[in-house]
């Protein structure tokens, strides 16, 4: 499913070109103990190799040539990864500490804090690293970003009504641009059967919303408030169904 092309805001106006993503790695991978008390969840193997090897070869496919990976968990773990990265798939690579894990935009202030004025100069991917994304994912989402005018993209997921209750759920105006990201709708209060996955592109100037994100009733500073903060501003967004990737399991090294 893709969002409606005739609504324009001069804030989402500009460059469409991606070329900088920030990867959230940071996670203390609680789902996935005793495996994670050892080695973070992005790192841990698939077919023998990190699962980060998954997100850096679809960046590379997609063209993207900057990387910013937030750590906390196992930091040390994952700034060794980083520092070769670019000898193994052409992506200048960094590292950014997030001092507390109390959420996605917390995350990405600690990014905006240490880097930015990279942040500053035009879209920028933000995903989670917590699926086996194939290696199309990322090039089919920016091409999609590319192909609009809206300063958000959103790649979606197909969910059932049962679960969305514990996940989100999108809400599209009559011309089926996204206007609110709910996290966690009342049980049959969903405004759609899609949700998003974490995994969105965003204009420069979703960032001066995140400041005044406030925490959630489960005590995060989340992503998805800075969005529709912008959104309720006259930002715009549209989404892209793509499948559902596979979360980590035991079988996968």
């Amino acid at each position: 499913m893709t969002t409606g092309t005739d609504r324009h805001n001069r804030t989402d106006s500009g460059s469409r070109q991606v070329t900088c993503a920030v990867l959230l790695a940071a996670g203390r991978g609680k789902r996935l103990r005793p495996y994670t008390d050892t080695t973070p969840k992005p790192l841990l193997p698939v077919n023998g190799q990190p699962t980060l090897d998954l997100y850096f070869t679809a960046l590379a496919a997609a063209g993207v040539s900057q990387a910013i990976l937030v750590t906390h968990h196992l930091r040390k773990q994952i700034e060794a990864y980083a520092s070769e990265v670019l000898n193994r798939f052409g992506i200048q690579c960094s590292t950014v500490h997030q001092s507390v894990l109390d959420g996605t935009a917390s995350a990405l202030q600690a990014v905006f804090d240490e880097q930015g004025e990279v942040l500053q100069r035009s879209p920028f991917i933000l995903m989670a690293t917590d699926y086996l994304i194939l290696p199309e994912f990322i090039k089919e989402f920016l091409q999609f970003h590319a192909s609009h005018d809206a300063g958000v993209s959103i790649s979606l997921k197909h969910v059932p009504q049962a679960e969305l209750a514990s996940r989100s759920s999108v809400r599209f105006d009559a011309r089926d641009y996204i206007t609110e990201i709910v996290e966690k709708p009342a049980r049959g209060k969903a405004p759609s059967d899609f949700a998003a996955n974490l995994a969105f592109v965003l204009s420069p100037a979703v960032c001066s919303a995140v400041p005044g994100v406030k925490p959630s009733v489960r005590g995060e500073r989340e992503i998805q408030s800075a969005i529709n903060a912008h959104l309720s501003e006259g930002g715009t967004a549209k989404g892209l169904l793509q499948d559902t990737p596979d979360e980590w399991a035991p079988s996968e090294t």
